[in-house]
C-alpha cells in the first residue's frame, strides 16, 4: 500500500465516521472536507500507479519531499490525457463537492439539505472507484459492517442488484475466463450463490475465495453451510446441533 493510498482511506474512514453521526452542521461540514480530501488522494493514487512522477506539478522540475504536487482539477486533467478520464457524471459528483469544500475552506459553511445527497454521491464515487478502477478492497481498512452500512445509505435496492451481478460475473470471468454467460452454462466447477445470512440474498459465494464472500454485501462473510438442513449461517452463531 502506498502512503497516498493510505492517506486515502484514513480521510475516508473519517468522513465515513462524521456521515453516521447525527446530520448537523459539524458532523457535515467535516464530512465534506475529509472525502473531498480522500477523492483527491485517490486521484493521485490512480496517476501514482501509472507513473509515480505523475503527481507532481512540475515534472521537469528536480523532484524532491517538498515538490508540489497537483491538485484535484490537475489530476482529472492529467489522468484525461492518459486516456484514463472519468465519465462526465462522476466528474460532475467530484465539482459538486469540490464547490462546497471551496466554500468551507475559504468562506464559512451553510448547512443546507442537498449536502446529504453530495456526501453520498461522494461516497458512491469512492466505493466504485477504489473497487473498479484501483482494484482495491477497502474491506481491508474499513470495517465490513461499516462499509455494508454505508452501501445500504448511498446505494437504493435496484443499484445494489445490479451492482451485485455484476461484482459476481466479473468475479466468474477472473476465475474461469472461458466462460461466457451469454453462450454457456455455469463453469462444473461453480457450486453457485447462496443465501447470505447478513443480507439475505442469494450472492454468497464459499469454496472459491479465502473466506465466503458476498457479492451483495461486497464483504467477506464468516459463513457456514450447514450440513443438515442446509442453511447458510454465521459460524458464531451455529445452526443445527
Amino acid at each position: 500500500m502506498s502512503d497516498i493510498y493510505a492517506n486515502a482511506v484514513d480521510s475516508l474512514r473519517i468522513g465515513i465516521e462524521h456521515f453516521l453521526k447525527e446530520p448537523g452542521y459539524s458532523s457535515r461540514k467535516h464530512a465534506i472536507l475529509a472525502l473531498f480530501h480522500a477523492i483527491e488522494l485517490f486521484l493521485k493514487e490512480q496517476l501514482y500507479r501509472t507513473n509515480p512522477i505523475l503527481i507532481y506539478r512540475n515534472i521537469d522540475a528536480i523532484i524532491t519531499d517538498d515538490s508540489m504536487t497537483v491538485g484535484i482539477k490537475e489530476a482529472l486533467i492529467r489522468l484525461e490525457n492518459l486516456g484514463l478520464g472519468l465519465l462526465k457524471q462522476p466528474q460532475e459528483v467530484i465539482e459538486r463537492i469540490q464547490k462546497r469544500r471551496n466554500r468551507i475552506e475559504h468562506h464559512r459553511y451553510d448547512h443546507k439539505e442537498e449536502d446529504e445527497i453530495i456526501i453520498s454521491e461522494s461516497l458512491a464515487f469512492i466505493l466504485f472507484f477504489v473497487e473498479g478502477v484501483l482494484k482495491d478492497k477497502l474491506e481491508r481498512d474499513v470495517p465490513p459492517e461499516t462499509l455494508r452500512e454505508i452501501q445500504s445509505l448511498v446505494y437504493d435496492r435496484q443499484d445494489l442488484y445490479w451492482i451485485a451481478m455484476h461484482r459476481l460475473e466479473q468475479w466468474m470471468h477472473e476465475a474461469w475466463p472461458e466462460w461466457n454467460n451469454e453462450e454457456s452454462h455455469t463453469p462444473d466447477e461453480f457450486r453457485g450463490t447462496l443465501d447470505c445470512p447478513i443480507c439475505r440474498e442469494s450472492y454468497l459465494v464459499i469454496g472459491h475465495h479465502d473466506k465466503p464472500f458476498c457479492f451483495r454485501c461486497n464483504t467477506a462473510i464468516d459463513a457456514a453451510e450447514c450440513g443438515d438442513c442446509g442453511r447458510t449461517y454465521l459460524s458464531s452463531e451455529g445452526c443445527c446441533s
